[in-house]
């Protein structure tokens, strides 16, 4: 006996409206996303992009946003990189929503909002914040381009993994450190080391840092 299924949905990624966004970041609890009015200024200077989650509510999405909006999480990428090192460019807020550790979910999200801020950066910087409790989906940023570069607080106490686009390593073997070894990770990062790539191990994800 044969059957037919229907083939699977695909999950389309599109640029959300300010009520699905506020919806998806409604039980959130991630620092970036508080308070509300903080993420209506963001929405109203920046893209909301997402997928639709079940019976069409979104499921995952985050906020691409220009690094000279007057926000809190912008403000705080600009007096650390400093202002030279991000006139013109824009970043990607961590991604939010009950789908947004989702690999199926997160990866054409991650693909389809990298390609939007490429095109709107054209050629200045690009970075991306993800929050070190969701490292899991560290890895899926890699594999788009990014490099991390730092772990620090963006306008709060939580850490963050802040990683740029288009981050060249020098030609020398890498040092391949543990995930979970944020100590010897930040230490690399301070000495000018970017992360570059990944691969899993029987002890866990380990990054590959490079002098850059």
């Amino acid at each position: 006996m044969i059957q037919v299924c229907d083939p699977p949905r695909t999950r389309q990624v599109r640029r959300l409206s300010t009520e699905e966004f506020c919806q998806l970041v409604r039980g959130e609890v991630s620092c970036v996303y508080r308070p509300r009015s903080e993420v209506l200024r963001m929405l109203t200077v920046g893209e909301a992009w997402g997928t639709g989650g079940v019976r069409g509510a979104p499921g995952a999405g985050c906020i691409l946003l220009p690094m000279d909006a007057d926000v809190a999480a912008a403000a705080a990428l600009r007096s650390f990189l400093g202002w030279g090192c991000t006139a013109g460019g824009y970043f990607l807020t961590p991604a939010a929503g009950p789908d947004s550790r989702a690999v199926g979910t997160l990866a054409p999200l991650l693909a389809a909002a990298a390609a939007r801020q490429e095109q709107l950066a054209r050629g200045r910087v690009r970075w991306a914040v993800v929050e070190c409790a969701a490292e899991e989906v560290l890895p899926l940023y890699l594999r788009q381009g990014f490099a991390l570069r730092a772990i620090r607080p963006l306008d709060s106490l939580a850490p963050c993994f802040w990683l740029q686009a288009g981050c060249l390593g020098q030609n020398q073997p890498p040092v391949w450190v543990p995930l979970a070894d944020r100590v010897h990770i930040a230490i690399l990062l301070a000495r000018g080391y970017a992360a570059l790539e990944s691969r899993e191990s029987p002890q866990g994800t380990v990054l590959a840092l490079y002098p850059v």
